[in-house]
């Protein structure tokens, strides 16, 4: 297997947590961890890519992803194999929950990306997000303020789906 990119960006430190884990189940594998507030230059040089930002606002990107976002939506995907983490209050902000992640989605795919790691729906109680598609969401769809005792059963399983998915 090629190495893996791990891509974040973060504000408050929750996803700083949620990359510590990611990388605790990628033991043993070739990964690198890229905080994106340095820039995002490495993604062209990846074809194993695992993206991961926190929701802001409603639905908007943490402040990292968009600082780098104008040069995010240039890189091209063909090749790639794309799985997202988005993570969001599905309780506070239950309207526009993880909608970060159809922000990074909607470029991956427009730019030729294989996404992975799409997630089941059940278990969460949010009121509406559009990172739902065909009852799916459309990566790892995680709640550290509401559901963080479920969030090292998710990413481990999420983990164990996608590795086999990587070139």
């Amino acid at each position: 297997m090629k190495k893996i990119g791990i891509f974040y960006g973060t504000t408050s430190g929750i996803t700083v947590g949620i990359v510590d884990e990611i990388e605790f189940y990628l033991r043993g594998l070739d990964y690198d961890v890229f905080d994106v507030a340095d820039g995002i230059t490495e993604m062209s040089n990846l074809e194993n890519i695992i993206l991961v930002s926190p929701t802001y606002g409603v639905g908007e990107l943490q402040k990292d992803w968009e600082n780098v976002y104008e040069e995010f939506k240039n890189i091209d995907f063909t090749g790639k194999i794309v799985g997202i983490v988005g993570v969001g209050n599905q309780f506070a902000f239950g309207e526009s929950y993880v909608g970060a992640m159809r922000k990074l989605y909607d470029v991956v795919k427009k730019n030729g990306a294989k996404i992975v790691g799409y997630t089941s729906i059940e278990g969460y109680k949010y009121e509406e997000t559009e990172s739902v598609i065909d009852n799916m969401f459309i990566g790892l769809a995680l709640d550290e303020s509401n559901q963080d005792n479920e969030t090292p059963d998710r990413i481990k399983a999420w983990i164990e789906e996608i590795k086999p998915l990587f070139n």
